[in-house]
């Protein structure tokens, strides 16, 4: 028996303290230990699998919205390419117009100074005609008021009948007039 206690010895000597503990919690929670070593590595193979999936929808989602992206700032650019091809139009035109409105308003200028002067020309032309058809018709009339007035100084008429002449003559004169 000497040798079973010394094998009982050496073998309660190799097993330390901790290897004791080990043991003891190998015996009491055995089981539920491995189950839940168990339901750990099953929750950690879900949760990766899971995590891999909502990577690949959240790479799918992105890549979908960078394209989404993509298109809306290709369209903005184009109706930005649109706007600002039409202001250049608009623009253009514009200038188009100014300088023609310019052209025009020099050429009416021009053609307004020309008519002045023509206007001018015509009433001067005009004033002098009718100045040398009132001199002629004074002329005349001094001409017929000195040959009447020789007259009556050689005839001795009375003053009724030169009365009466100058009064046909202030007629005359007036319906000259108008």
């Amino acid at each position: 028996m000497s040798n079973k206690n010394k094998n009982d010895e050496e073998a309660q000597e190799s097993i330390t303290p901790i290897g004791e503990l080990d043991q003891l919690r190998q015996i009491v929670f055995g089981d539920a230990q491995q189950q839940l070593i168990t339901q750990l590595t099953t929750l950690r193979s879900d949760m990766e699998q899971a995590l891999n999936e909502q990577d690949k929808k959240f790479s799918i989602r992105l890549d979908k919205m960078q394209i989404d992206i993509s298109q809306q700032l290709e369209n903005l650019e184009k109706q930005v390419n649109f706007v600002d091809k039409r202001h250049d139009d608009n623009e253009e035109s514009m200038q188009k117009d100014h300088t023609s409105l310019a052209s025009e308003y020099e050429m009416f200028t021009v053609a307004t100074q020309q008519d002045f002067k023509d206007i001018e020309q015509s009433l001067n032309s005009e004033s002098a005609v009718l100045s040398n058809g009132f001199n002629e018709q004074l002329e005349q009339l001094k001409n017929h008021l000195e040959a009447v007035s020789k007259e009556l100084s050689s005839s001795k008429t009375d003053r009724k009948t030169l009365a009466k002449l100058l009064a046909t003559m202030a007629t005359n004169l007036a319906d000259d007039q108008l």
